[in-house]
C-alpha cells in the first residue's frame, strides 16, 4: 500500500470531542499499525480537549467549514467550473429525496455547503478513502466530499445517528464501500429498516476497543461507604435519573454508599433538581465533564459502575465506551438491557443487567454487589476477560484495516 491510497481521512462533526473518546483510540491504533490517517473536523474543534492517546489531535485536524475564507467559497467554484456533473449532482440528491422530509432535504444542503472545501482538503492531501464517524452529519459530508474528489467512503454508526437522526441512511447504506457497526443488534436493525438498501451492502461490526494492557485492573479496597460511579452526557437516554431514584432508594433503606456522575449535557439542572427534591445531596455528587484521563482516575476509587441507559424517542445507546474501560479495570458493572449492551454485559456472567426506567430493580442489583464480594470479583474478573478477547482495540484496528485495504483497489465508491 505504497500508493496515495494508503492516506485515509477520518472525518467526524468535531474531532477530537471529549464525550467521543473511542474514535481517537481507533485513529491512534490505524496509525500504530502503519496506516497514514488524516483528521477531518466539521467544525473547529476544542483545542483544550486533550486525549492521551493523540494528544496534538485539535491542532493537526483539517476544518471544513470554514465560510469567512475565501478557500470555502473558492472550493465551491472550482467544482461548478471543473465538475459540473458531480457538484450539481450532490444538490440534486438534496433535493430530490423523496423518503425525506423538506426540512430534512434542507438540512442536507446546508451540509453539502462543506463538502467542496472538505473534497479540496482530501485531494490536496491525496487522500484516497475517507471513513466518517457517526452516520448523520459528517457522514452526509463525507458521501458528498468522496463524489466531488472521486474517492470511496465509508462510515461508522452508533446510536442516535442509526435509531433517530437517520437523513439519507438508505443512499448512504447502498453508495458506501461499507458500513460499520458496534454491535449485532445494529446490523439486524439496519437491515429490517433498510432492506433493499443492505441488500447487497457490506455492514460489519467491529467493536468499539479499549486498550486493555493500559488498564490496570482494581485491587478493590472496600471503601467507607461503598462509592459507585457513571460516566456519560447527560441525557436523558443515560438514564441518569433512574440512577438518583436508585440511590433514593437505597438510603430509605440505611444502605450507605455515595455516588459520583461524572459529565455534564441538557439534563444537569433537571439532574441536580432531581437530586435536591430527593434528599440525596449527601449521597451524590455531579462532578461536571471531566478530561479522560481525568475519568481514569475514578475507576480505581469506586467499587461498582453503573450504567442506567435507557430508550426515548426510539433513541438509545450503543455500547458506552465507559463500560468497556470499567470492565477493563476491573470494576463489577450493572447496566440495562438496551441495544447492544447485553452483547458486553451479560447477566450473570460478565455484569448484573436490569431493565431500563427501573429505579428498584437497579437498586436492587447495586446492593446486591456491594454486599457480594465473591459475586463482584468473579463477574468483574469475567468483564475484563470478555473486553480482553472481544473489545481490544488492536484487534478492531486490525480489521478495520483489512476493510480499509478494500477501498485501496477502489478508486471511487459506488454511485451516490
Amino acid at each position: 500500500m505504497k500508493d496515495s491510497c494508503k492516506i485515509l481521512a477520518y472525518m467526524a462533526r468535531e474531532l477530537p470531542v471529549l464525550s467521543e473518546t473511542f474514535v481517537i483510540r481507533e485513529i491512534a491504533a490505524l496509525r500504530q499499525l502503519g496506516h497514514d490517517v488524516r483528521l477531518i473536523s466539521l467544525y473547529p474543534p476544542d483545542t483544550t480537549v486533550i486525549h492521551p492517546e493523540m494528544p496534538e489531535a485539535a491542532r493537526e485536524a483539517m476544518v471544513a467549514f470554514q465560510p469567512k475564507s475565501p478557500s470555502f467559497w473558492l472550493a465551491h467554484a472550482y467544482f461548478i467550473l471543473f465538475h459540473p456533473v458531480r457538484y450539481f449532482g450532490c444538490i440534486r440528491l438534496c433535493l430530490t429525496a423523496t423518503e425525506e422530509t423538506w426540512k430534512r432535504r434542507l438540512r442536507c444542503l446546508l451540509h453539502f455547503l462543506m463538502a467542496p472545501l472538505a473534497a479540496v482538503q482530501v485531494m490536496q492531501n491525496r487522500i484516497g478513502h475517507i471513513h466518517a464517524h457517526f452516520a448523520n452529519t459528517a457522514t452526509t459530508v463525507a458521501m458528498m466530499a468522496a463524489r466531488l474528489a472521486g474517492i470511496s467512503f465509508s462510515f461508522t454508526a452508533h446510536a442516535y445517528d442509526v435509531f433517530r437522526d437517520d437523513t439519507l441512511m438508505s443512499r448512504k447504506i447502498s453508495s458506501a464501500l461499507f458500513a460499520v457497526v458496534c454491535s449485532r443488534f445494529n446490523v439486524r436493525y439496519l437491515r429490517e429498516h433498510y432492506p433493499q438498501a443492505a441488500l447487497n451492502a457490506r455492514i460489519e461490526v467491529v467493536r468499539y476497543g479499549v486498550d486493555v494492557a493500559s488498564f490496570e485492573r482494581v485491587q478493590r479496597v472496600r471503601l467507607s461507604p461503598p462509592t459507585i460511579l457513571a460516566v456519560g452526557r447527560l441525557l436523558e437516554t443515560k438514564g441518569f435519573h433512574t440512577l438518583v431514584e436508585a440511590c433514593a432508594l437505597l438510603k430509605r433503606r440505611g444502605i450507605g454508599l455515595s455516588c459520583i456522575i461524572i459529565g455534564s449535557g441538557p439534563e444537569e439542572r433537571a439532574l441536580h433538581r432531581m437530586v435536591r427534591d430527593l434528599d440525596v445531596a449527601d449521597r451524590i455528587v455531579l462532578s461536571g465533564a471531566l478530561q479522560p484521563a481525568e475519568v481514569l482516575k475514578h475507576y480505581p476509587l469506586v467499587d461498582v459502575f453503573v450504567m442506567p441507559s435507557c430508550v426515548r424517542n426510539n433513541d438509545r445507546d450503543g455500547i458506552p465506551n465507559v463500560l468497556l474501560e470499567a470492565m477493563a479495570s476491573g470494576l463489577p458493572v450493572v447496566a440495562t438491557r438496551v441495544s447492544g449492551i447485553p452483547e458486553l454485559v451479560r447477566d450473570g456472567e460478565t455484569g448484573l443487567l436490569v431493565e431500563p426506567d427501573d429505579p428498584g430493580a437497579l437498586a436492587k442489583a447495586i446492593e446486591r454487589l456491594l454486599g457480594d464480594d465473591v459475586l463482584a470479583q468473579r463477574l468483574s474478573g469475567a468483564g475484563r476477560k470478555l473486553v480482553e478477547t472481544d473489545f481490544d482495540i488492536h484487534g478492531s484496528a486490525r480489521k478495520l484495516m483489512s476493510l480499509f485495504r478494500g477501498a485501496s483497489n477502489t478508486r471511487k465508491g459506488r454511485n451516490v
